[in-house]
């Protein structure tokens, strides 16, 4: 069997083990006994209240880590269970990010078997899609590699920044009235609305990364009234705001919060901070990327930033140099729409398989 139907077979079988974050363990039960028997040092690293990692070919020698995570986005945003196309896989997680995980397992199982060298340690983690438990405690190691790639949708581009994400949970109050006597009362819902207005006109909204792209924010929840025939005093809005590579976090948690503090009656809390990244061209991950990508594909790589949030940040934070790459298009996924290319799935493989080999 060629590579592209190993990788068909291989992919829909993990992507028919559900595995949304928090319910990780068949998914991790079926790795470790697939690794189990490539007769490879492994381990499983706690993860409080989530499960744990995968540890493989872990060596104080290794100054590579390649990673991805396990889970999935609940299954009410794709489709599930996948389904096979001739050439392609659709369904949830098939590209977010079983198709890194079948990458890692076919690499470390056809190296192992054409008795190549392996100068890196693997990491399957879980909770990338809610907390990032996983990479947290990962990133916690003391002999952590000081370079590492981690798999994510990229569309074989090799990012070298990414975008991090300040969320702010809103509560706006307004005042309840009998529905038909709307003079006297105050529509939160609409309060809310010119709210967002107002927040549109951030300046840090304004400005752009030349690897990650614009600014922006996304409004995640909002939830307001119920139906009955009163005007609804309460709306809860959760927006995620883009911060990006150069910009100071702090500064725009200071600019949002100037204009929340301006209107009355409303209330928040910042849910989650996430920092921006980037590595320099000249990074040796990144020259050896560049290297692999051409040795493998025959042709130049393009460099750029990865607009989302991923496990890459906790490797930064912690003094490690990481690029993101992978075979898929992230805007497809975490929607019924999700898909993976197979080909985009051989060449990413290709790509990191000559890596290895430059590594050596």
């Amino acid at each position: 069997m060629d590579l592209k139907n190993r990788f068909k077979e291989l992919i829909f079988t993990l992507a028919s083990i559900p595995s949304p974050s928090g319910e990780e363990r068949a998914i991790l039960e079926y790795l470790w006994g697939r690794l189990s028997q490539l007769n490879i040092p492994l381990r499983k690293q706690e993860v409080p209240d989530r499960f744990w990692n995968i540890i493989v070919n872990e060596s104080p020698e290794n100054k590579l880590l390649i990673t991805t995570h396990v889970d999935t986005v609940p299954p009410w945003l794709g489709i599930f269970p996948p389904r096979m196309g001739e050439d392609h896989l659709e369904g949830l997680g098939v590209c977010d990010d079983k198709a890194g995980v079948a990458i890692m397992l076919m690499l470390l199982e056809e190296r192992l078997k054409q008795g190549k060298p392996i100068p890196a340690t693997f990491a399957f983690v879980v909770d990338e899609e809610r907390e990032g438990q996983g990479s947290a405690i990962l990133a916690r190691e003391a002999n952590l590699p000081p370079y590492a790639v981690v798999l994510e949708p990229t569309d074989l581009k090799i990012a070298i920044a990414e975008g991090g994400s300040v969320e702010f949970e809103i509560r706006v109050k307004g005042k309840a009235v009998h529905g038909s006597c709307i003079p006297h009362g105050e529509n939160a819902i609409e309060r809310a609305i010119d709210l967002i207005g107002k927040l549109k006109r951030l300046s840090f909204l304004y400005t752009e990364h030349p690897l990650v792209g614009p600014g922006g924010f996304n409004v995640e929840r909002f939830t307001g009234g119920d139906g009955e025939l009163r005007v609804p005093d309460q709306c809860i809005v959760e927006i995620d705001f883009r911060v990006l590579p150069g910009q100071e976090t702090q500064d725009v948690i200071n600019e949002i919060k100037q204009i929340l503090d301006e209107i009355p009656n409303v209330h928040y809390v910042v849910k989650d901070i996430s920092e921006p990244f980037a590595i320099p061209t000249e990074s040796p991950i990144v020259e050896k990327m560049c290297e692999a990508y051409r040795h493998a594909l025959k042709e130049e790589p393009e460099l750029s930033g990865m607009p989302s949030w991923t496990d890459a940040a906790h490797l930064y934070a912690a003094g490690v140099e990481p690029v993101v790459f992978g075979p898929g298009d992230l805007s497809r996924c975490h929607t019924p729409e999700e898909i993976i290319e197979l080909v985009d799935v051989v060449e990413a493989f290709l790509v990191l398989d000559s890596l290895l080999d430059i590594w050596s």
